[in-house]
């Protein structure tokens, strides 16, 4: 397996995390779990298949993932290659006016999604060339795309329950961003698919499996605490809900990069959206 990545630039950092690509066989390709970002993916080796509660779904040349509570399996016929354009959580609300709830674990093709720039995002990234130069042409067919108007206070409350799910009470959030309860229900719903409650679950579930990649504790409960799980039982059972095994089985077989933290960019940290993505 081979994973490489760039950071884009300041401009495109507000909602993009990062453009990168996976090479690998078949046996290395992890299951998606359920999530708090969406991806862009175009790919250039062999067609991939999902096999998920609804049974196998042929995966397009270039489409969405935006996994919220299916869990996915994949297959592949020979090597896999792709270049993928990973979105900040909450980010997908700003490239459509669907509501995000209607985009959620399904395919989604790119040019039902984006269109023309769509279309030109697959010229450019479906290639073998230099990722830094693809990822540069990439930048500029984004900086091209018009983005949506969006609530900026439920932006804020998806950004306080993905930075920080254990110290963020869901009865707080409301008040705290000047809205009703109801409209922070429905906001979070068109934003990012789900309520803030679960978008809080899969915050914290991502956290534990982010750490315990990345740090490889001894024991998981520590992590787990510290994410906001209640006890043992808490975590093991929120666990199995998403990802359908044990925390051990996961942890022992998910490749790193797909859970590698955010690319931090300090100088668009708390900015407004421009005009343009």
């Amino acid at each position: 397996m081979r994973s490489t990545f760039v950071p884009v630039g300041q401009e495109l950092a507000r909602y993009v995390d990062r453009i990168w690509t996976w090479e690998g066989v078949p046996e290395e390709l992890p299951s998606l779990l359920p999530g708090t970002g969406a991806e862009l993916v175009f790919h250039r080796g062999s067609q991939l298949t999902a096999h998920g509660t609804d049974g196998p779904i042929l995966l397009p040349r270039a489409h969405l993932l935006c996994m919220r509570r299916e869990r996915w399996r994949l297959t592949a016929d020979g090597v896999v290659a792709f270049t993928a354009v990973r979105l900040r959580a909450g980010a997908l609300a700003f490239l459509t006016g669907n509501p995000v709830e209607d985009l959620i674990d399904r395919v989604v093709e790119i040019d039902d999604l984006m269109g023309r720039v769509g279309r030109q995002l697959s010229a450019v990234l479906d290639d073998t060339g230099d990722l830094a130069a693809r990822a540069a042409r990439a930048e500029a067919v984004l900086r091209r795309y018009p983005i949506h108007r969006t609530d900026l206070r439920i932006m804020a409350g998806v950004q306080r329950l993905y930075r920080h799910p254990a110290a963020t009470r869901l009865s707080d959030l409301a008040p705290a961003l000047g809205i009703s309860t109801r409209h922070l229900r429905r906001g979070f719903s068109a934003a990012v698919g789900v309520s803030p409650k679960e978008f809080q679950r899969l915050a914290r579930f991502q956290r534990v499996i982010r750490t315990m990649l990345l740090n490889a504790p001894s024991t998981a409960m520590p992590v787990a605490l510290a994410a906001g799980y209640y006890d043992q039982s808490h975590f093991i059972k929120e666990f199995h809900r998403f990802a359908g095994e044990s925390p051990g089985r996961i942890l022992d077989s998910v490749p790193p990069h797909f859970y590698l933290p955010s690319v931090v960019s300090r100088q668009t940290a708390g900015t407004v959206p421009s005009r343009r993505l």
